[in-house]
């Protein structure tokens, strides 16, 4: 079966080779990768990582660095590497403390072909009304340029691990709601805010609203694709959260679900939203 993999990230060589020196001034990287067993990899691991598991397609994400210099850098090695190959879905990034700044990056990446921006994270502040009123620059733009969104959102309850941060589901959808011509990817199933479209309010409100699969092994328990088969599965697309995890820790819980509901969270949902280049 085909595999688009939603949810993947790279770093260019350097920041892998100076991690330890980057942690000491930008907090949030420090948080996610200040340690050697946060898993990074550059875009030559990433393409070996799709060929060995037979991923066409990948949605390229760098990190919400801190540093201008930073976000710069990633997202010209992402760019790059995008011109090269249409496997590669280029997600870029922008400083959230500068809004004039963060909308003239999107703008020079968005005329190099970025299709979205993320995966925005938080990691050290959260996700509140105040947090997300500093986004509203970079996703007004993203909104009339019609490009995707992709936001860190994790689950509220359960173990703690790096990079956990609280969100506040009433403003994210608050949020969304101001934003009604914009599409969203929440990643990680938006930290469980998919289960709350049981109630018909949400769910209008987040019909352009998409979820991720990243780092489901290790949230929940199986029995989570059979709520994506019987409930949300067309608004669900795969994500490995490589290099975190890959696709092969997904396929026995993939496979609980029907072949329909399989190949549209493997493959047709990300191909129905990014087409086929």
């Amino acid at each position: 079966m085909e595999i688009f993999d939603a949810h993947t990230h790279v770093f260019p060589p350097e920041v892998i080779r100076d991690r330890e020196r980057i942690s000491k001034r930008d907090k949030r990287f420090a948080l996610i990768y200040g340690k050697p067993s946060g898993r990074m990899a550059d875009i030559k691991g990433l393409l070996e990582y799709m060929e060995k598991e037979s991923i066409a397609r990948s949605v390229v994400c760098g990190f919400s660095f801190q540093d201008t210099g930073l976000v710069r850098l990633s997202n010209d090695y992402i760019l790059e590497a995008a011109s090269k190959s249409t496997a590669l879905v280029p997600f870029v990034q922008a400083n959230i403390e500068n809004e004039g700044e963060a909308v003239g990056e999107l703008e020079r990446c968005f005329a190099r072909g970025a299709r979205g921006v993320g995966e925005i994270g938080l990691y050290e502040q959260g996700l509140d009304s105040r947090s997300l009123g500093r986004l509203e620059g970079i996703v007004r733009y993203a909104e009339e340029k019609q490009k995707m969104l992709m936001l860190h959102t994790n689950e509220q309850v359960g173990h703690g691990y790096r990079g956990k941060t609280r969100a506040d589901f009433v403003q994210i959808v608050r949020f969304i709601e101001k934003h009604r011509g914009a599409d969203f990817i929440l990643s990680h199933l938006g930290g469980g805010l998919c289960f709350f479209e049981f109630m018909p309010e949400v769910r209008e409100s987040l019909r352009r609203t998409y979820y991720d699969t990243a780092a489901t092994p290790f949230l929940y328990s199986a029995d989570i694709y059979r709520f994506i088969e019987g409930f949300i599965w067309e608004k669900v697309l795969f994500g490995s959260d490589y290099p975190l995890l890959t696709a092969a820790r997904y396929r026995a819980g993939m496979a609980l679900m029907g072949q329909k509901e399989q190949a549209g969270v493997w493959f047709g949902n990300a191909k129905r939203i990014f087409g086929d280049a």
